[in-house]
């Protein structure tokens, strides 16, 4: 390649958006999912790149007991769940025994979302991954603090501005407002960027699922869908379902086991 070219191509990777890669961009032992119990603990600062319709929502199937921390049934991401933003809600809202082998097991089904954000200090895109019961709060403080904007500026949208997010003061969930750190010229290249939700939710493949499902707890599922002669022998490590809000403190209504 001639010193022309390289040159060319320099300058392209430059120009190109970081975050191709899963974990592009960031430090050895930071991924793109924050994590919600430490690195929200007293609050942090990250300029939000999507409003609230536009957050990738997904389902996970898991059960267990937070009193005992019993395991019932290991968490993974249902098959019956959109890979992109953009689908239709109802169409995904109750599970499909003909989609993923977990609905048709009965395993519990739970809603996520996550909600890309440009990290102020490692200066690339991330997500928070969280459940129905956090979302639920993060869009009411983020409707208030919009609306509230709006008198002065009817023109304002939080995308693209900075926000904070810690702990409410109970400290069993999160809340959003407004931050006061200067917006970094790097994040509007995030703003419409292609995330990519389908591998951040890392779908299994069924023999893995039908695997997790052989070691469930049999009084929390329908073993008997399952196909005859399966090993029930663990998919291995790294297999484990994306990280997720189960360091936070949960809160009654998030238990529901």
């Amino acid at each position: 390649m001639s010193i022309r070219d390289q040159l060319k191509k320099r300058e392209e990777e430059r120009n190109t958006p970081k975050g191709n890669g899963l974990n592009d961009g960031l430090p050895e032992g930071v991924t793109r999912y924050v994590r919600l119990g430490a690195e929200l603990k007293d609050g942090r600062q990250f300029v939000m790149l999507a409003d609230p319709d536009s957050w990738f929502f997904y389902y996970c199937h898991e059960d267990g007991d937070f009193a005992t921390r019993a395991t019932y049934v290991r968490k993974h991401t249902c098959l019956h769940s959109p890979k992109a933003v953009g689908a239709n809600f109802a169409a995904y809202q109750k599970p499909n025994g003909g989609a993923c082998i977990s609905c048709k097991a009965k395993a519990k089904r739970k809603l996520y979302f996550m909600i890309p954000v440009f990290d102020l200090e490692y200066k690339t895109w991330r997500v928070l991954d969280v459940k129905e019961f956090h979302v639920n709060n993060l869009i009411g403080d983020y409707d208030k603090l919009e609306k509230a904007a709006k008198k002065f500026n009817k023109d304002y949208t939080i995308v693209g501005d900075v926000i904070k997010i810690g702990k409410t003061s109970d400290g069993k969930s999160y809340s959003l407002e407004s931050g006061d750190a200067e917006v970094p010229a790097e994040a509007a290249q995030f703003i419409g960027f292609a995330f990519p939700y389908e591998e951040l939710a890392n779908f299994r493949e069924e023999d893995d699922i039908i695997a997790l499902l052989n070691e469930a707890d049999s009084d929390h599922i329908e073993k008997s869908v399952l196909p005859v002669g399966e090993s029930s022998e663990s998919p291995g490590e790294g297999t484990d379902a994306t990280p997720t809000d189960d360091d936070a403190p949960p809160t009654t209504e998030e238990l529901g086991f």
